[in-house]
C-alpha cells in the first residue's frame, strides 16, 4: 500500500493498527482498502469497496449501525416510514466511526448522506403530477410519522386510519390500472432486490445532473441527484450504462447499491 494514499489509522492493540487507503479518481469517487498492520512491514488486505462522498444529508432520521460478521464494516438502519420499510445501506466512512471514543457504546446517530452505484439504468418519461392532471388527478394523502409511530405503538384509533387509507388507495389504483401503464401508476418506488440487504430496485425523479470522469480510464461518469418517496440521494454511473439521455424530471429505474456516509463527528 502506498503511504501518500493513507486516509486514517486505527490501532487495534498487540502492536497491529487497521490503516484505510482511499484512492479518488475524482473528486467524489474513489476506491477505498482498508488492511491490516502486523508491524515488521507485514500487512493484510481486510477488504475495499468503491466510496463516493457526498455531504447533502439525505435523512435526520435515527440510524442505528450493526457491525458485519466477517469484518472491520458496518450496516446502517433508518427507519423511512415514506418508502415504508427499514432502509439498510453500506456505511462507507467505517474508521471514522471507530475512532470515537465510545465507538464501542453508541451506535445510534442522527444525519446520513446517503449515495448509491448501479450497474445500469433505463432512463423513463416523467408522468404528470396530481395537481397537473385533468380535474386534479389521484391524489394521495400519506400518513404523517406520528401517525404511523401512533400505529406501531397500538394506537387502535391510528391502525384504522391507516387501514381505510390503504383500502381507499388500493380501490383508487384498482380503477387506474385497467386503462394505464404500470409507470404511469406507479410514479416512484423503493423496493428490496436480491439477497444482499443493501440492496434496491427503484424508479426515482432525477433532480439534479453533472458529468465527471474517472482520471486513471478516461470513462464519462454520471451524478445524479434523485427523489424517491421523499428520500433524496446521489447515484453514479458509467454514461455508457444509462439507457437514454438522463435530464432534470425525467425519471430512471434501476438495480443500485446504497452507501451512506454517517455524522459521527465528535
Amino acid at each position: 500500500m502506498r503511504p501518500e494514499f493513507l486516509s486514517a489509522r486505527l490501532e487495534l492493540g498487540d502492536h497491529t493498527a487497521l490503516d484505510e487507503y482511499r484512492l479518488p479518481v475524482n473528486e467524489y469517487i474513489g476506491i477505498c482498502a482498508a488492511a491490516i498492520d502486523f508491524g515488521g512491514g507485514r500487512t493484510e488486505l481486510q477488504y475495499y469497496y468503491p466510496y463516493y462522498n457526498t455531504y447533502e444529508i439525505s435523512s435526520n432520521g435515527i440510524c442505528s449501525l450493526e457491525r458485519h460478521t466477517q469484518q472491520e464494516t458496518f450496516a446502517g438502519v433508518i427507519d423511512e416510514y415514506n418508502i415504508g420499510l427499514s432502509l439498510i445501506f453500506f456505511m462507507n466512512n467505517p474508521v471514522s466511526y471507530r475512532q470515537r471514543p465510545d465507538a464501542e457504546t453508541n451506535y445510534e446517530f442522527r444525519g446520513t448522506a446517503l449515495s448509491a452505484f448501479a450497474n445500469s439504468a433505463t432512463i423513463i418519461l416523467p408522468v404528470a403530477k396530481p395537481e397537473e392532471m385533468p380535474g386534479g388527478g389521484y391524489t394521495s394523502n400519506y400518513p404523517d410519522e406520528s401517525l404511523i409511530e401512533a400505529a406501531r405503538n397500538g394506537d387502535e384509533d391510528a391502525i384504522e386510519t391507516l387501514t381505510a387509507s390503504d383500502m381507499q388507495m388500493y380501490h383508487q389504483l384498482s380503477e387506474r390500472i385497467e386503462n394505464e401503464d404500470l409507470y404511469s401508476v406507479v410514479s416512484q418506488s423503493f423496493m428490496p432486490c436480491g439477497i444482499e440487504c443493501d440492496q434496491y430496485s427503484i424508479i426515482g425523479e432525477i433532480t439534479e445532473v453533472k458529468e465527471n470522469s474517472n482520471c486513471f480510464t478516461d470513462e464519462e461518469l454520471c451524478l445524479m441527484k434523485i427523489s424517491c418517496n421523499d428520500v433524496e440521494f446521489w447515484l453514479c454511473m458509467r454514461k455508457d450504462d444509462i439507457l437514454g439521455e438522463p435530464m432534470k424530471g425525467r425519471r430512471i429505474k434501476c438495480r443500485l447499491w446504497m452507501q451512506g456516509n454517517v455524522n459521527v463527528g465528535v
